[in-house]
């Protein structure tokens, strides 16, 4: 839907199917049952290099009917109790209950919803990206008391949020009819700055994602001819040059293709860079943050759609890449395709729990699916007893409740 008062901005896209009104974040507001059988997809290649296939306890699966229409954005408390998605048809964000796998809660009046993003320093705060003809906001959630607490309207159309480590910067990615930017709100102070990143017309920002330690900033850009990487020092260095500095842009690396999504690992020392278009297909590239350059590139033939979104586990082994009917799952370290995800027919966005012991992905009917990661790939503390007390505390409650996930 082009906005209007004549802002200019892109449209966003409808799918090609016609299943549903998708905002992308490729196009400025950017950012599905099964049997047992196609919950994991077909029997992926084994990943020599950790010795581990990725699949989901088919057992375990069930769906959340949010109702809310499409979900454009999830996102996860850090305590892992709480789930957060953006309904941008119904101007609504959904809190979900983690544990029991219900809506817990909904709250109404935030103007098409779009990115989430939560600091893993607090649990009580999320911050949404909201849309209107006149402005674009950052609101301000407190999910313990399901209130709105503050909005911040910020000119242009945000495409993507994070937050810093420590929680005090969020970080938005914006896109004007002249070029792309990033918004810096202080969180205790309200203050906005911005890093200006592209004067060019046609330059779009995909998503921004932060450094582990919150000295950078990686934004994902397209332009006419290709994608591209903006790397930002941020005012957040330690060393004494940049304390109460601006944040600068410090370097640029060029992609090729059009870019989708980019993810960090743990120590921030390495950027994979997610790309698509129809005649290249599917294409991820490792890149070294310390050198700024591409050291690695694989094709991800099993993608046969357009790839839409990426994340990482929380250890860091695995990409989830989310095309139009699955998710693909990758090693990072070999980057070979280690298992595939099939609980939603059209998956929007994934995201697994702090613990690393549950997947939770969303979809463009308004569902989101969780299950339990089987071992090996489950991190070691995803023990058959923790999965014992989690059923005994109700992370599976009655299931007459929920829609059948297994048909």
């Amino acid at each position: 839907m082009l906005k209007a008062g004549g802002s200019g901005r892109p449209t966003r896209r409808v799918r090609p199917d016609g299943f549903a009104t998708v905002p992308t974040r490729a196009d400025i507001h950017s950012k599905g049952g099964a049997s047992v059988n196609d919950v994991n997809g077909p029997k992926a290649a084994r990943d020599d290099g950790d010795g581990r296939d990725f699949e989901l306890d088919t057992t375990s699966v069930v769906r959340v009917p949010v109702n809310n229409g499409p979900i454009s954005d999830i996102d996860i408390s850090p305590d892992g109790r709480r789930l957060i998605a953006t309904n941008y048809g119904r101007n609504m964000v959904s809190i979900i209950d983690a544990h029991s796998c219900r809506v817990s809660s909904t709250i109404a009046g935030l103007p098409e919803p779009f990115a989430v993003a939560m600091s893993s320093a607090d649990a009580n705060y999320a911050y949404v990206s909201t849309a209107t003809a006149a402005y674009d906001a950052i609101e301000v959630i407190d999910i313990v008391t399901n209130w709105r607490i503050a909005t911040h309207r910020l000119a242009h159309s945000v495409s993507d949020l994070t937050v810093s480590p420590n929680g005090r910067y969020v970080y938005a990615s914006r896109n004007a009819v002249r070029g792309a930017d990033v918004t810096v709100l202080d969180t205790t102070t309200g203050e906005l700055e911005v890093i200006d990143l592209a004067a060019a017309p046609d330059t779009t920002t995909e998503c921004v994602r932060s450094s582990p330690d919150g000295r950078r900033l990686y934004v994902g850009m397209n332009g006419p001819a290709s994608g591209s990487v903006a790397v930002v020092e941020t005012r957040t260095r330690s060393d004494a040059r940049r304390v109460g500095g601006r944040s600068r842009l410090v370097g640029v690396i060029d992609v090729g293709l059009p870019l989708r999504d980019v993810a960090l690992s743990n120590d921030g020392g390495t950027a994979y860079v997610a790309s698509c278009d129809p005649v290249a297909g599917a294409v991820l590239d490792m890149v070294d943050t310390r050198a700024n350059r591409i050291i690695g590139t694989h094709k991800i033939t099993e993608i046969t759609g357009p790839l839409t979104r990426m994340t990482l586990s929380r250890d860091g082994a695995r990409a989830y890449a989310v095309s139009d009917d699955h998710i693909t799952v990758l090693s990072t370290h070999k980057q070979e395709v280690v298992g595939e995800v099939k609980v939603s027919k059209h998956p929007s966005c994934v995201v697994e729990s702090p613990d690393g012991c549950h997947l939770y992905v969303a979809d463009f009917s308004g569902i989101v699916t969780a299950a339990r990661i089987a071992p090996p790939a489950a991190a070691q503390s995803c023990s058959d007893d923790a999965d014992t007390d989690l059923l005994v505390a109700g992370w599976l409650p009655e299931l007459p409740h929920w829609e059948p996930a297994l048909t």
